[in-house]
């Protein structure tokens, strides 16, 4: 599902909802301020849009122009807003009146007797006797004292209350009258009479709880109640009421008030409230004074409850316009039942902070594409996802410019804090406490550790400190064991690490196969792991024998999460790139850059005597390694970075992963395996994927073993696509999102 969002993400409204726009699919922001209908039309045609979510869409003059070009063409269109229930919120077909939803036809049929009908009457009766209400409002007081103090201790009460004037349902759902003012002047008239004719009704208005001033009134037979008295006192004293459209009147059915109304109110049917054209209607209105059915009030509360609002808690801030108005901003709901177009959505679920240390967007390694996995997984989930990552590797990005990228590509994340590492600040005095810190991580033997100075900078602990505390997770989920310094010492949730891989067996290997100069002690390298581990009270493994390693470690439950991905769109083709013989997609590691200078001294020689032409096309920073930039290397082609890897994939025979060493998954096997290739890997290279060589791929130890199955499946296109469809098997059934969105799902549960 596709979904265009018309306004900017960072708007109040958009981050109040942000942890539900997952609801949305795949969801793209357009600015309806500079985007016109027709071209909005345009675009939604134009790429498959399914359906568009604006806030109210009489908001601005560019959205309304939108949004009725949107309903003409019949595009389907989600409007969110307020509802007129305390603690109501509608994704709604259209907005108040003009919506669909509340004509009796989909409202009006009787409710069975049992649960459903004895819980809308439930809710009716604790409506009445609330504190509850739409906006702020003084203590309840007593009603006889209150009807004293309105003056009508023997007089029937008409109640009146007013609704801000540049409100849009009532610059454009006013109905019969103009504006507030023509209201109050058809009220005055009809106060008048009815002095003049010695029948004892008292008007009594309440002022709107944001309005500043008190509308004036010409008329000594209309009178204000107490600012702060509460509105149900007053719907509980009067005797009927009448509004323009507010939410009000709904609340006045609720308590089984009569109920006019001079503008076009969603609630105004036969049955509820009354529709008034003009005084003599009013003046029949308070005559016959008609209560509300009964039945009817139930049935469209409880089409309300059930089909149209969502009900949660929400977090308000009161601010001050500029012009001095008063208006209460949502900054965030906490939905406790969500309804989207009447389908019943499950709530969102626990808080999670996730802890990365690398960027999980533009993603040119693997740490970036699991983090990205991870954090898309934990949204479909219905998890509450907030974000801090530490960039440690893009100096010349801001932390504004990467937070935006972050944003646009996990638009529901709620929070999402972006801290640069300390040795990124190119400024005199940012160099000197670098080098200060850097020196206190040699003295407390730092490079032997873990987690250090170095991995994880106390800026970086504060931030996720401080995120924890606005977020208040009921999980800290933490990338890697060298982050484990994050956790606030104070934390009380659940901790969790992904550790990637086993940092040790990394480690040693990156000394024994890579030659790695920099001495590390092992055993303080591997001590410092293990205790790092065991501050946390579920661990994630990668690779099912690494999930064995850490289970003679710790204590805590050892989960097994392999890596997975969102299955990639259809191949594309492209003039830009030629048929390629074989792809090798890495990142600048030992690991990758010993990989393939084993490939091009072992493999290649012994392919290209059979096939002289064969070229190995390599995508990805590894073209940066010095080791590779000092000497030529004949029959292999480096692009560099590709942003778009799925036409390489496409037009490439096969997918080479010779790599020697390293720990946890492959990651770039387990993408190749989602684009369907045709793969040859070595054993390390395969390491915890259950795959069957010559069913999914094809594995091969040696230099020879590795050129045989190359040279196989370029010389036979039916061993190529039994290949590549035992690939697409595989990775659906092991790695695909929804697998890895099962395996997540054990480890967060509670």
């Amino acid at each position: 599902m596709r979904t265009l969002a018309l306004g900017r993400p960072r708007t109040a409204f958009y981050r109040s909802i942000a942890h539900e726009l997952i609801r949305f699919g795949d969801l793209v922001f357009v600015d309806e301020r500079s985007t016109p209908p027709a071209a909005l039309l345009r675009k939604i045609s134009d790429e498959g849009f399914d359906r568009v979510l604006m806030p109210n869409p009489y908001g601005n003059e560019a959205r309304l122009a939108c949004y009725r070009a949107l309903r003409r063409a019949g595009v389907t269109v989600v409007v969110s807003d307020r509802g007129a229930l305390p603690d109501s919120w509608f994704f709604d077909q259209g907005f108040n009146a003009d919506s669909p939803s509340y004509a009796p036809a989909a409202w009006d049929r009787p409710l069975p007797d049992g649960e459903a009908l004895e819980r809308t009457r439930a809710y009716l009766r604790a409506l009445q006797s609330s504190e509850g209400a739409l906006e702020a409002q003084g203590p309840r007081r007593d009603l006889a004292e209150l009807r004293a103090r309105l003056g009508a201790a023997d007089r029937p009460i008409l109640f009146v209350p007013l609704q801000r004037p540049g409100d849009t349902v009532v610059r454009f759902f006013s109905g019969s009258v103009s504006s507030l003012d023509e209201m109050l002047g058809h009220l005055s008239a009809l106060a008048g009479e009815l002095a003049a004719a010695g029948i004892p009704w008292r008007v009594v208005l309440k002022k709107h709880p944001l309005e500043t001033d008190r509308l004036p009134v010409a008329s000594t037979h209309l009178r204000y109640a107490p600012d702060t008295t509460h509105v149900h006192d007053l719907l509980a004293l009067s005797d009927a009421v009448i509004c323009l459209n507010s939410g009000v009147g709904l609340l006045a059915l609720c308590f089984g008030k009569p109920t006019g109304c001079f503008g076009d109110a969603f609630y105004a049917h036969e049955g509820l409230a009354e529709a008034l054209r003009s005084v003599d209607d009013a003046r029949r209105f308070l005559r016959e004074r008609a209560t509300p059915d009964p039945r009817k009030v139930e049935r469209f509360v409880h089409h309300l409850h059930t089909r149209v609002y969502s009900f949660g808690q929400m977090q308000t801030e009161l601010v001050r316009e500029r012009d001095g108005a008063l208006r209460r901003i949502t900054r965030h709901i906490e939905f406790e039942e969500l309804r989207i177009l009447g389908e019943e959505m499950p709530c969102r679920g626990d808080r999670v902070v996730v802890v990365s240390p690398v960027v999980p967007t533009g993603i040119v390694r693997g740490s970036q594409a699991r983090v990205n996995a991870v954090l898309a997984a934990l949204v479909a989930n219905g998890m509450r996802v907030n974000l801090a990552v530490l960039n440690a590797s893009q100096p010349d990005r801001t932390t504004e410019d990467l937070n935006a990228e972050i944003r646009r590509e996990f638009p529901s994340l709620e929070h999402i804090v972006v801290c640069n590492h300390p040795r990124l600040d190119r400024t005199v005095a940012g160099r000197l406490r670098w080098l200060g810190a850097r020196t206190v991580d040699q003295l407390t033997l730092g490079p032997h550790r873990v987690a250090s100075l170095n991995t994880c900078p106390p800026v970086f602990r504060r931030r996720v400190a401080e995120l924890c505390e606005r977020a208040k997770p009921h999980f800290l989920f933490v990338n890697y064991a060298k982050l484990a310094p994050v956790v606030p010492a104070h934390f009380t949730g659940i901790k969790v690490v992904d550790t990637h891989d086993y940092q040790t067996r990394f480690l040693i290997e990156d000394q024994e196969r890579n030659g790695l100069r920099r001495p590390i002690n092992r055993r303080i390298f591997r001590l410092s792991e293990h205790h790092a581990l065991r501050r946390f009270d579920r661990i994630v493994a990668i690779n099912p024998d690494e999930k064995r390693t850490f289970e003679r470690i710790v204590s805590a439950p050892v989960y097994f999460v392999p890596a997975f991905c969102r299955e990639p769109p259809p191949p594309l083709t492209s003039p830009a790139f030629p048929a390629l013989d074989a792809l090798f997609v890495a990142s600048v590691s030992n690991f990758n850059v010993k990989g393939l200078r084993w490939f091009v001294a072992e493999v290649l020689p012994r392919i290209r005597r059979e096939r002289p032409d064969f070229v190995l096309t390599v995508a990805g920073n590894i073209a940066r390694a010095r080791e590779l930039r000092r000497r030529g290397l004949p029959g292999v082609n480096f692009l560099g970075v590709v942003p778009d890897l799925s036409v390489l994939y496409a037009q490439s025979a096969c997918v080479v992963a010779p790599l020697l060493g390293g720990a946890g998954m492959k990651i770039k096997v387990v993408e190749a395996l989602s684009y369907g290739k045709a793969i040859v890997a070595t054993p390390k290279a395969l390491e915890g994927i259950r795959a069957s060589s010559g069913e999914h791929l094809l594995r091969a130890a040696t230099g020879a073993e590795f050129a045989e199955a190359v040279l196989t499946i370029l010389g036979s296109d039916s061993t190529r696509r039994r290949l590549e469809a035992g690939a697409r098997g595989l990775y659906r059934r092991d790695h695909g999102f929804e697998a890895g969105r099962a395996a997540l799902a054990e480890v967060f549960a509670r």
